[in-house]
C-alpha cells in the first residue's frame, strides 16, 4: 500500500506539537472534587427542600379546593333560602293587601244604602282600583242631588262626581237614570 502525505511539511509538524500532556496531581482533584461534592449535596438538599414544599403545598391546594367546593354549596342554600324568603314576603304583603281591601267592598255596601234618599234606587255596582262607579234610577234630580251631597259628607269617599243625569222611562214611568263615580280612601 502507498501512502501519500497530502500535507505540507509545516502543518505536519504543528499538529504533533499539540499533542499535551494531560495529567492531573492529587490535590488539584481534591481542590476540584471537594468544592463539587459540596455543590451537589447543597442541590440535593436544595431539590429535598423544594419537594417537601411542593407536596406541602399540593396538599394545601387539594384542601382549599374541598373547601371552596363546601363553600360552593353553602352558597347555593344560602340563595335557595333568600330566594323562597323574597317568595314568602312577597306572598306575605300579597296576603296583607288581600286584607286590607276585603273589607273595603264591605265598607262601601254598608255606607251607600244609609245614605240613599227615599224614590232612588241602584241597578249597578262596580269596584276597580280603588274607583266605585254606580248606576241607578230616580224619581227627581232632586233625589239625585241629594244622594250625590250625602255621598260626598262621608269622609271615606272622595271625589264625588255626577257623571251623566238623562231622563229615561223605566216601565211606562218618567225618571232619571245617573251614573256616579268617587273614589274611596284607603
Amino acid at each position: 500500500m502507498i501512502k501519500i502525505n497530502l500535507l505540507p511539511k509545516k502543518e505536519t509538524k504543528a499538529i504533533s506539537k499539540k499533542k499535551v500532556d494531560l495529567t492531573l496531581s492529587r490535590d488539584v482533584v481534591k481542590n476540584l472534587l471537594i468544592p463539587v461534592v459540596v455543590i451537589l449535596i447543597v442541590i440535593g438538599l436544595t431539590f429535598a427542600y423544594f419537594e417537601m414544599t411542593k407536596s406541602k403545598l399540593k396538599k394545601e391546594i387539594e384542601q382549599n379546593k374541598n373547601l371552596l367546593v363546601s363553600l360552593q354549596k353553602k352558597v347555593e342554600e344560602v340563595k335557595k333560602f333568600e330566594t323562597l324568603n323574597k317568595e314568602i314576603e312577597a306572598k306575605t304583603k300579597l296576603i296583607e293587601d288581600l286584607k286590607k281591601i276585603q273589607s273595603l267592598p264591605l265598607t262601601i255596601l254598608n255606607l251607600i244604602p244609609k245614605k240613599l234618599p227615599d224614590g232612588l234606587w241602584l241597578t249597578v255596582l262596580n269596584y276597580d282600583n280603588n274607583i266605585v262607579t254606580i248606576e241607578g234610577f230616580s224619581f227627581s234630580n232632586l233625589n239625585i242631588v241629594s244622594f250625590v251631597e250625602n255621598l260626598k259628607a262621608v269622609p271615606e269617599l272622595q271625589d264625588v262626581a255626577l257623571v251623566e243625569s238623562s231622563q229615561a222611562e223605566y216601565e211606562k214611568t218618567t225618571v232619571y237614570k245617573f251614573i256616579l263615580k268617587f273614589k274611596v280612601r284607603n
